[in-house]
């Protein structure tokens, strides 16, 4: 159930002389089943609130970069949301839908036209959709949300080297350094994983400790806490270290990751420039089996850490 409220204004939104219509959708049924959820984790795992704080800005910060370059290269995104499954909250504000869904578990830009053969909703204009971009504005828009996310983390990780006493200059200085010992930790720490999976796969199952342990929630959310429980510097440096991984991660080129769409952009372009011809056009969707694989495998990685935490815990 929800309530539905429009109100009309006279701002212009720098495209016609037609007011920006401004509608609110409230769905008070998901808004209190989530609440009850985020209350839940309050009282018995404070430190998964903790956890869902962190993972929410660095969420948040990526999803903004993609919105806010894809609106400066010209393209049109429809909608700006935190969470997955059913709408919380949300207003529509001209042509732009943003807002809350139930689902805490990650974000989305929607921008029209993310594939060649993409049908429009009605009221969508192609010159504002992604397609009818050039490679040099995709790849902007595509990059942004990892650019945000590794820029979020150097001044994390500069922040703390100030606060602990280090100089201006020195701090940002050794702010990059943090940064690409976290990237360089992260790729060898998959590259380990990938080159001794067999032995991976049988630690799970054995109980015995891997060459390489990655961290589920569980984990992800004590360690939070005690980032916290610890001060500021702390704090900042485990913020750096998710956004960090975050980015880096979201840069290999495999579906449906932002690498994945950006190596799109790439073959597109070399395939344009060995047939000489333009108006060549490569449709992501011909690597979905690249990509179910992908998130088979990002999940099946995600259960075996809880498997392994959950074990290291004592709690079966």
């Amino acid at each position: 159930m929800s309530e539905t409220l429009l109100h009309e204004t006279p701002v212009n939104d720098g495209l016609s002389d037609r007011p920006i219509s401004t509608s609110w959708s409230v769905s008070p049924l998901w808004g209190a089943a989530a609440a009850a959820s985020v209350l839940a984790l309050a009282l018995f795992a404070p430190s998964g609130l903790w956890l869902l704080a962190f993972l929410g800005v660095v969420i948040l910060v990526h999803e903004l970069g993609h919105l806010l370059v894809a609106r400066r290269v010209g393209m049109r995104p429809t909608e700006f949301f935190w969470g997955f499954g059913p709408e919380i909250v949300a207003v529509q504000r001209g042509d732009l839908r943003v807002g809350l869904k139930a689902l805490f578990l990650g974000g989305y830009v929607k921008i029209p036209g993310m594939t060649p053969t993409e049908k429009l909703a009605e009221g969508v204009d192609e010159a504002g959709t992604y397609r009818a971009a050039g490679h040099a504005r995709r790849m902007a828009t595509i990059l942004a949300g990892c650019i945000v996310n590794l820029v979020c983390a150097l001044v994390a990780f500069g922040l703390a080297n100030f606060l602990e006493g280090a100089a201006a200059t020195a701090s940002v200085g050794t702010a990059f350094d943090d940064l690409w010992f976290v990237i360089s930790g992260t790729g060898q720490a998959l590259w380990t994983w990938v080159t001794d999976i067999t032995s991976y796969l049988g630690a799970t199952v054995t109980g015995s400790e891997p060459r390489v342990r990655f961290m589920s929630p569980v984990s992800q959310a004590e360690i939070t806490s005690q980032a916290v429980e610890a001060g500021a510097v702390m704090a900042l440096r485990w913020f750096g270290i998710l956004s960090c991984a975050i980015g880096a991660i979201n840069l290999l080129p495999l579906p449906p990751l932002d690498g994945g769409h950006a190596a799109s952009i790439v073959i597109e372009r070399v395939l344009q420039l060995v047939r000489r011809d333009r108006s060549v056009r490569f449709d992501l969707r011909v690597l979905n089996p690249l990509a179910y694989a992908t998130v088979f495998v990002l999940v099946g990685l995600s259960l075996s850490a809880l498997v392994m935490d959950l074990r290291s815990l004592g709690w079966y």
